[in-house]
Parts: structure tokens; sequence; C-alpha cells
């Protein structure tokens, strides 16, 4: 088994590129297992509905490291539309009705408008006649690769309708567990980076009683309209670790792990993933679980913001568990930590990130916190120190007097917004009168016990300073590409690190500038001071802080003294992709430390053979977020080396060939 690559040392980027990882099916009391290794899908039951026009699905087991098969089902677009569109179906024979099942998913087509996942509780299947329940993610489920994970009903082999959803885009490059229960008429269900599999990015549930217990299998079809377009009609995509059983296994950590023999794997993290406010002297523990007869730790290694503290890390082993201990955390960081598992084929790394601020040392006058939503108003005009402002639930208005609740800001000159009049009351709920979208929250697509669309707001973690007064922590949302705000105010000489705070369900680049001109007046200039690279979180209400970084990676130190003019940008294009991904929280200034490693630099190395000696590539060029490679005449894998802290942003967007030159674009 394996773990693909994802830093630091190299991210592999293989030409072609198809990703999964494995081993054999056995069924025991009811256990469905499989990772594919031995090269076929014995024990499943194929079943291709287009072979009657032509258009049979291929199921292949592709090599996705060495030693390593997943197992991949395509489903070419037909013909003709009599059969319906391109979808392909694997089930096993167990029936089942409560149940727990999971399944990894290692490459998709992201760019055609198909649906994969998990097809359960399935009965009469056939072409036109299958009933049952199907957990898919929709890569298109809007315009711009903006996608859905959700549960559906089916019957006759077609959709009758969503009973629960989540609004998620998986990020091409990484790898994905998604996790299900059934337990009499409701289904829950869970979707976990592989960077992460102690904590889920998403949760979602669905109810419904239609059918009561069936078969289990993975799937994938074309929800599209032109079905016959051999290029966009298809459905793609690999799978890898299935794993379904009556009963949920028993595990120390999350619901992700289901006991493959022979790994060991981090199951639980203290601080877990994107913890806010944890206290320094808790220290940080983990557990890893080790495969059944192992009586010794395995390597470890646990590094802090890019710098290596293993030596500091204490190890106990306790049954088939290792408790590792580190006691060396400093109060009010930020971290972005790895564990990882030198030896261990499967996932051999953990990332995450926490805090350790104290919420005295955030009103403390030794940092700046600007609140995203208190930009300037009345062109240019500022409150220096404004007070918490908003509006309880009761209806009841809390320190407007000297709060930016209700000002109003001038457009091209305080604000930029592609909306000319204020929203709906819930996305006006700070500053009413401008388009800007201000929320108490954010707001996806989700699930209750009746699948109804929007969910109400979901906050960020209400810090003491709102919740004395009994407010929300307000956000800016729905923001799109280009859009801007400007926050002027009176900053103590210092040297500061800046980070946002800040939730996204997409990666995208967000600038902070100063404003060089008067801020009064239109027709601003500024200049750049570093970006901010929000990554791919999940959901708009995952929360987290982003560091302000130079254009080689690297912490900002921000020299400031002051009346200043700041300027937050959405600094992705305007495109559906990005556009209201994102919930802006507040921008923190805290005084200057080094706590981390210096960034390396992005580097290129290729090979003549998958397995063979990668080296560093003559003549490449690697600046502007664009790699350029000269082509060659022979078959060639490329390895792209990312820096540790670049680690969770870093993503190949495109690959082409310009003239005589290999093109890859990226993002960092």
């Amino acid at each position: 088994m394996k773990s693909k690559t994802n830093a630091p040392g190299p991210v592999s980027f293989l030409f072609p590129a198809l990703i999964s990882i494995l081993i054999p099916l056995f069924a025991h009391a009811q256990i469905q297992q499989d990772t594919f290794d031995d090269g076929n899908d014995e024990g499943w039951d194929r079943f291709s509905p287009l072979d009657v026009v032509g258009a049979s699905s291929i199921f292949t087991f592709p090599q996705i490291s060495e030693g390593n098969l997943g197992y991949r089902l395509q489903s070419p677009a037909p013909a003709v539309d009599a059969a319906g569109p391109a979808r392909s179906f694997s089930s096993l024979p167990q029936v089942y009705s409560d149940f727990y099942a999971a399944v990894d998913v290692m490459d998709w087509n992201n760019e055609v408008n198909q649906a994969f996942g998990l097809l359960f509780r399935a009965d009469n299947i056939g072409l036109g006649q299958t009933t049952g329940y199907v957990m898919n993610y929709d890569p298109q489920q809007a315009s711009g690769a903006r996608g859905q994970i959700q549960f559906n009903i089916v019957t006759g082999e077609a959709d009758q309708g969503t009973i629960g959803a989540a609004d998620i885009s998986f990020e091409p490059g990484h790898d994905y567990r998604i996790v299900m229960t059934a337990e009499g008429e409701t289904f829950r269900g869970w979707v976990y980076d592989h960077l992460d599999l102690t904590s889920p990015i998403v949760t979602y549930s669905g109810v419904n009683d239609l059918y009561s217990n069936g078969k289990i299998g993975l799937f994938n079809f074309y929800r599209g309209g032109d079905q016959t377009d051999p290029d966009l009609g298809i459905a793609d995509t690999t799978f890898d670790h299935f794993y379904s059983a009556p009963e949920k296994p028993v595990s120390p950590g999350s619901s992700a792990w289901y006991g493959f023999a022979g790994q060991p794997y981090v199951a639980v993290l203290s601080p877990a993933n994107r913890a806010a406010y944890q206290a320094a002297q808790d220290g940080l523990q983990f557990t890893i679980v080790l495969p059944d007869g192992a009586t010794e730790a395995p390597e470890v290694q646990l590094t802090l913001n890019g710098v290596d503290v293993t030596g500091q890390v204490s190890l106990q082993v306790e049954n088939q568990t290792v408790i590792g201990n580190y006691e060396g955390l400093e109060s009010n960081r930020v971290y972005d930590a790895m564990i990882r598992l030198p030896g261990n084929a499967f996932v051999a790394e953990t990332q995450w990130t926490f805090d350790t601020f104290d919420q005295a040392f955030l009103t403390s006058e030794e940092t700046f916190v600007i609140e995203v939503e208190d930009y300037n108003f009345d062109g240019g005009n500022f409150i220096n120190k404004p007070d918490p402002s908003g509006v309880r639930e009761s209806g009841q208005v809390v320190n407007a007097e000297n709060g930016y609740l209700d000002q109003s800001g001038i457009p091209e000159v305080d604000f930029f917004d592609y909306e000319s009049s204020p929203g709906p009351e819930d996305v006006a709920a700070f500053r009413a009168f401008d388009p800007v979208r201000t929320q108490a929250g954010s707001s996806e697509t989700g699930s209750a016990e009746e699948f109804s669309g929007p969910d109400p707001a979901v906050n960020d973690v209400i810090r003491s300073i709102y919740s004395d007064l009994e407010l929300p922590e307000y956000q800016v949302t729905d923001t799109e590409g280009g859009e801007w705000m400007n926050y002027t105010r009176d900053f103590p000489a210092g040297e500061y690190n800046v980070y946002l705070r800040a939730a996204g369900r997409a990666t995208q680049e967000i600038y902070l500038d100063e404003v060089t001109s008067e801020p009064s007046n239109p027709d601003q200039t500024t200049q750049r001071l570093g970006t901010f690279t929000l990554p791919n979180m999940g959901m708009k209400f995952n929360y987290r802080f982003v560091a302000l970084r130079d254009g080689d990676g690297n912490r900002v130190k921000l020299s400031l003294e002051g009346t200043r003019t700041l300027r937050l940008t959405i600094g992705s294009e305007r495109e559906n992709r990005v556009n209201d991904t994102t919930a802006l929280n507040y921008i923190l200034l805290t005084p200057a430390i080094d706590d981390e490693a210096p960034q390396a630099a992005i580097s290129l190395t290729a090979s003549s053979t998958l397995d063979g000696v990668y080296e560093p590539v003559s003549g490449a060029v690697i600046e502007d977020g664009r790699i350029t490679v000269p082509a060659a005449e022979d078959m060639q894998f490329f390895k792209i080396n990312v820096p540790t802290g670049l680690v969770n942003t870093f993503s190949v967007e495109d690959v082409s060939i310009l003239g005589d030159d290999l093109v890859i674009q990226f993002t960092q």
C-alpha cells in the first residue's frame, strides 16, 4: 500500500496521471473489503448498462504506485440516447440493512459533469430497474467545478430526489475518503481529506424509509445534457480501499478508519485540525494505532511550521496504540503541523493546523485586530479602536455609537463590489446599506431531518468579546474575484506578522495592499504587501488562520507606524470556481517572530521510467506560477518538489504544450 506524496519532499505529478491505493477482497462476518492489489475484481458483480448500444463500461486496475492498484470505472458516451447516459456499476453480493461503508476516491475527471460514489440498499440491478440509494459526489454540481456531496433516492435506475447534501469542492490532486452509515431511515455521511483522516471536512445526513435493505457497491454516471458527446458525455473515476460491515468499526479515533491490517495510522490529534484558542501548556498529543501483533512504535517525525521537533517528542506504547506527546508549544502562535510515518506506505503523513492564541492577547496593546466587516465609511472615515457592535437575537442594538454597525461606505472609495445594492437581510446583517455581504456566520447547503436547501449560518468560534455582549461574530461573505475593502487605522510603531481568519471551499489568493494615495478619493494607487493563500477547506465554515506571505512563500514581517490604509482584495479571477466560496472574519497583526524554517524553492525532477531515478530537469524555468520545460521526444515522468509550507495550498491547474515547451501552471 502507499500514500500519494504531497510533500515535504516530492509531490508526484505523473504523465499519464492515474492515482489510487489498495488490498485483496475477503468476506467474513459480513465484512467486505478490497484494495484491488490483486489486479482483479473477483467477487464483484459488474453491470454495464450500455452494452445494448455498444458503449460498454471499462473496468481496469491502474497502478497508482509501485505494487499498488486501484479500481477504475470508465463509462463511455453512447452514440445514441436510447439507453440513457454513460454509467457503470459494480456491486457485492452481501445484503445489508444497517451498515457502515467507506471508500477512497483517488482520481476522477474533474472537467466532466459526472457523479460517483457508493450505491447502497440496491436491488433489481438492471437496465431501467435498479432501486436503492446513492451517496455521490458531483464535481460539476454548479458551473466552475463547484461540487456537492449528496444522498439520493434511486427508483427504476433514475434519480428520484435528494434527501441530504453538503456543498464541497474536491481539490484535484488530493485523495479523499467518503464514509457513511445507514441506521434505519437515517443516513449519515462524512468526507475526509487524506491529509487528515482524524477530522472530517464535511458531515451531513439524510432521512428516507423507502428501501430497507439491499446490496452495496460503486458507481459513476454522466449527469449532463448532451450525453452523446464522446468527450464530455462520460464518467471516469478511480476508487480504492473499499470496506463495508454491519457495524461501524471500533477505533480510538474518527469514523474514517476501518482497519486495513499491516499499517500504523494516526487516529487522534490534540489540538484537532483547525482548533482555535488552544492552551499552549496543554501541549500536543497524538495517538497512532498499530497493526495487529506490533509491539514497538514506528518511526515518527513531527514538524511544526517546517521545523523538525522530533527529538522533543516522547512516545509510549499502550496495547496496540502509541501515545505521542510534545510539550514545547508556545503561546500566541499559529501552527502548521505534520506527522510523518516514513516506513508507512499508506497515509505516510498527516497535516493539520491550529493556534494557541489567548483571547486576552488578541485584545492587548501588543496586537491589532481588524474585523473584515469594519471597512472604511463616508469616503475614507474610520474608527481606530471600535467597540464590538451588532444586533442581538432579541433585536437590541449594541455599541452603534463607536462601532461600524450600519455605517455606509462609498463604492470605489471605501470598497469595490460587483453588486450595486444591499442583499437580503441575512447577508446585510452588519452593513445593511452597502452591497458588501455581511453575515452572522456563513451558510452552505446542508441537511436536516428533511432536505430543505440552505441551512442557517454557522459561525466561527465566537470570541469572548462578542459572546460577553451576546453578539455573533460577523463575516464578509459571497465575495468575488477583484472585490476589495479599505481599512484605515493608527498603528503603533512595530514589526508585525499578519494573519487572516477565514474559511473557504476553493483555493484562492487574497491580497493585502497598502493604499498609497488619498483614501478619501477614487482611483487610488496601491502597493502589494503580501498574499494570504487560502486553501480549500471543504466547507465555507471550516475556519483557520492563514499567514501573509511574500512571493517566495516566506511569512511577511510588516513594518507599520501611524495612520495607514490597508486594502484586502479577493485576488483570484472572478469565476464560478471561487465566487461565493469564502467567509472572511478578521485580520490579526501580532508582534513579528521567527518560529518557522525558511521556505525552500519549488523544483522539478524527471525520470524516463516511473520507478527510476529522478534528476533535476535541465532548462526548466519556474516563475510566476508556471513551470516551463523543453519538450523531449521520449516519455518522461515528473515530480514537483514542494516546500513544506506550501503543501496545503499547492495545486497543479493546467498542463499544456506551447510550441516546443511543456507548460505546467500551478497555484501555491
